[in-house]
């Protein structure tokens, strides 16, 4: 229609200055045989996901994108983006042949199908069993003495057995079943619970090592991280009891690997003299950082220039006083978490499950299983009696876990020897904790790194000092 084509026509020049007005930024180079845009930094993400890139010695090449509805299509040959200009990389293939520190994070064991046959042998060893055994042999005597009584020695017993029905076992097996899933529950919610606290515990003590590396100098800094060291084991051991065969001492032999060698006799007076030693050691940590903060002498080098051989303005020392109340307060509220974790896993320790309803459920399980022999002798015969034997197991191994994880932090108690005394993983936990906050890395000096750091020294380093390696690679 010629009309239309005569307004397309007249609105063309308006259209490519819109164009042009949408990307301002865009430059046109024209080269023999081809029109190459290059789309400045604003425009054009090294990151997106619109624009596939390849990274070259000359620059990025091969990439067009969509933006403001114009294709923009990357410069090909030797033009180069100086937005894409980056440090040479390390060779991957030549680090990988060098072995690292360490390879994976080690997994816990978990249950396998394959297990089955092996759970299955050992099933007499079981510690469970072992700690039922005594419920399982009870059911064992009553169902024997149910089978004598009715093959043997009361006629009439064995007439009233032969009028005896499973309906009322039947009916209240359902109300059994609701008590044992309950109280397995509840004490497996304490059981990930404390789990979690611990977990949250670790987190808060590496990242308040990582604070400490990089806020605090000298001996205030390591004074602080052997504080810090110290508390996850501190806390273990406040949160665990004392038993004469199987805990006679106040700590393991892991806490006592994890806080050796950091805190000092002062320290260990205190803490033996206070009322709540892993309360005393955030408190310890809180004095150090309120004297490091008084700390005039290196407060005043630094507003001095320091190195610098000149005072610092007034601009200067504004941002530094803002950064040092900002790294304070962060540091004060790690420790804040702490006494919430502390508190929080103490709650776990002081308090159980209700005594009456623990009671109520081991009373109905036994009296539901001493009666069930007298309701299948008359059909089992002498069957009953390892049928009744297999059913007590069952059901009060069921009740036994729950007590066993009730109490996560003195599982060690209940199964000691079992190799299943760490269970939550958190013994295995204080010599990785201690070696995270001793260690010096980023710091790059070749003596901060023997032996991991773990070590007390009063030495003023960098712990950005890599970074200036790569400035330095990519200058």
């Amino acid at each position: 229609w010629p009309p239309l084509r005569m307004a397309m026509r007249s609105l063309a020049p308006s259209a490519a200055l819109l164009l042009l007005a949408a990307a301002p930024s865009a430059a046109f180079l024209t080269t023999p045989g081809n029109v190459l845009s290059v789309a400045s930094t604003r425009h054009l993400s090294l990151s997106s996901s619109t624009a596939p890139q390849t990274h070259r010695a000359g620059g990025i090449r091969g990439s067009s994108m969509l933006k403001g509805g114009a294709l923009v299509k990357l410069a090909r040959g030797n033009t180069a983006l100086s937005a894409a200009t980056t440090p040479a990389p390390a060779n991957w293939e030549e680090w990988q042949e060098k072995e690292p520190a360490y390879i994976t994070t080690p997994c816990a064991g978990r249950y396998s199908s394959e297990d089955w046959l092996y759970n299955l042998f050992t099933l007499a060893s079981s510690y469970m069993t072992r700690r039922v055994f005594s419920h399982v042999l009870a059911g064992l005597v009553v169902s024997t003495l149910v089978w004598a009584s009715y093959a043997f020695w009361f006629p009439a017993f064995k007439t009233l057995c032969a009028g005896l029905t499973t309906v009322p076992h039947s009916l209240t097996a359902g109300a059994l079943g609701l008590l044992l899933v309950f109280r397995t529950n509840t004490a497996y919610d304490r059981f990930w619970e404390a789990r979690k606290l611990w977990g949250a515990l670790v987190n808060t003590v590496r990242d308040n090592a990582r604070m400490a590396h990089v806020h605090l100098r000298g001996y205030e800094r390591d004074h602080y991280l052997a504080c810090l060291a110290c508390f996850p084991s501190i806390l273990l051991q406040h949160l665990q009891k004392l038993e004469p065969i199987y805990r006679p001492t106040l700590l393991s032999k892991t806490q006592v690997a994890a806080i050796s060698g950091s805190l000092g006799e002062t320290d260990l007076n205190l803490l033996w003299k206070s009322r709540n030693r892993p309360f005393t050691l955030i408190k310890m940590m809180g004095a150090i950082l309120y004297r490091n903060g008084k700390d005039f002498k290196t407060l005043s080098e630094r507003y001095n220039g320091g190195d610098r051989g000149e005072k610092l303005n007034e601009f200067e020392i504004l941002t530094y006083q803002a950064a040092q109340i900002n790294e304070r307060n962060v540091m004060e509220k790690d420790l804040t978490e702490f006494c919430n974790q502390m508190g929080a896993c103490e709650r776990i320790v002081k308090s159980s499950v209700p005594t009456s309803y623990s009671r109520h459920t081991s009373r109905f399980l036994s009296l539901w299983c001493f009666t069930l022999p007298l309701v299948l002798v008359h059909s089992l015969q002498a069957m009953m009696i390892p049928a009744v034997a297999i059913i007590c197991w069952m059901l009060f191994v069921i009740e036994e876990v729950g007590h066993v994880i009730e109490d996560p932090f003195n599982i060690h108690l209940l199964i000691a020897g079992s190799g299943q005394e760490d269970e939550l993983r958190i013994e295995a936990s204080l010599g990785v904790l201690r070696g995270d906050v001793f260690e010096r890395i980023p710091a790059s000096k070749p003596h901060l790194l023997e032996n991991s750091g773990n070590f007390i020294t009063p030495e003023e380093y960098d712990p950005a000092a890599f970074h200036d390696d790569w400035l330095n690679t990519a200058k």
